[in-house]
């Protein structure tokens, strides 16, 4: 192997034998070629144990670490963060792929920004379409622009939907950073947009970037966003609001009640009848919404719309209306044709 690693890639890999090549053939064609890729086989019960072995042999950039018992994404991936050897860290999903250019593109950024983090854009691919598409909706944060400020970070948690800034891949992120906030990824569901809202927190400094150089695969059966229940979501939601008590004043939890608002309110109008009521009395529950949506405004319309309906129906407890309120919305952003709001 080549000792001059300059990014480490990490991979979480679980039950992904019909993606598996395309994202580790992404990878072999970078034209920039000092790095490592760490896959971690989280027990993976198909073939994708002999295909990560299988490239392994063929390239000795590419690690392999099978895992004794089941761990999750978060833990995968803070398995290969305790073995990285690289200046910079990057993650890929073992169902997407990168453009040839990703590395070279991501690593010139954070060399010439000096940085905690850059962040890139990525294409949206529909699994049962085939269909590729890019956001069209412009957040108010500018492009190659050194965010740093209180300002800055507030209006990114507004954008953090179009920016697709709550996931961990597609940045890359100084190894440094990592070690110096003692940040890792939390063993829960829904762990890597904690670990984003943290780095956005924690970090001096960091950049978006308008390259489009991410392959986010979407519509994927049996993919981990299936398996999240009611209570995962809770949970999320409430280490999110302890992240945020610790690190922002009153006035910024605003911002994250709110997000977690509009997240809980699209996802009631997708869920199953049973579960979108249970999560609608569990949000209930929960807060006192109408403290919290004052000062904020979302850039697309049918947000605003879903999150005030979300709003009202809990104060009085219209549980079903908005449910199929929640439904109706989502037909009509359909009709406008995909990231067009």
């Amino acid at each position: 192997m080549n000792k001059n690693i300059k990014v480490s890639i990490i991979i979480p890999v679980y039950n992904v034998e019909q993606y598996l090549r395309q994202c580790l053939d992404s990878i072999i064609q970078q034209t920039f070629r000092d790095f490592e890729c760490i896959c971690i086989n989280d027990c993976s019960t198909d073939n994708s144990r002999s295909i990560l072995e299988e490239y392994a042999k063929k390239d000795d950039r590419f690690i392999v670490i099978n895992l004794s018992e089941n761990k999750g994404q978060g833990e995968a991936r803070n398995y290969g963060l305790n073995i990285a050897k690289g200046k910079y860290i990057t993650f890929v999903d073992s169902d997407d792929w990168v453009t040839s250019d990703y590395l070279e593109v991501l690593h010139k950024a954070i060399e010439k920004y000096n940085t905690d983090f850059v962040s890139a854009k990525t294409y949206f691919f529909d699994n049962t379409t085939n269909i590729t598409a890019i956001s069209s909706r412009k957040p108010k944060i500018s492009f190659n622009t050194i965010i740093y400020s209180e300002k800055d970070r507030m209006q990114i948690i507004r954008d953090i939907n179009i920016l697709q800034a709550s996931t961990v891949w597609g940045n890359i992120y100084n190894r440094s950073f990592f070690s110096s906030n003692n940040m890792s990824f939390k063993p829960i569901k829904f762990e890597d947009t904690l670990f984003m809202w943290e780095a956005f927190i924690k970090a001096q400094n960091f950049v978006f970037i308008e390259d489009i150089i991410y392959f986010y695969r979407m519509n994927r059966k049996n993919s981990t966003m299936d398996s999240f229940s009611v209570e995962d979501r809770m949970l999320y939601h409430n280490q999110l609001i302890d992240l945020n008590k610790r690190e922002f004043n009153k006035k910024y939890l605003s911002y994250c009640y709110t997000y977690i608002l509009l997240r809980s309110a699209t996802m009631t109008s997708y869920l199953p009848l049973e579960k979108a009521k249970l999560l609608f009395a569990k949000m209930k529950e929960s807060f006192n919404y109408m403290n919290y949506i004052i000062d904020y405004t979302y850039p697309n319309f049918v947000n605003k719309i879903r999150l005030f309906l979300f709003i009202i129906c809990l104060k009085y407890n219209f549980k079903m209306s908005f449910i199929y309120l929640g439904r109706l919305l989502n037909k009509f952003k359909t009709m406008l044709g995909p990231y067009k709001l």
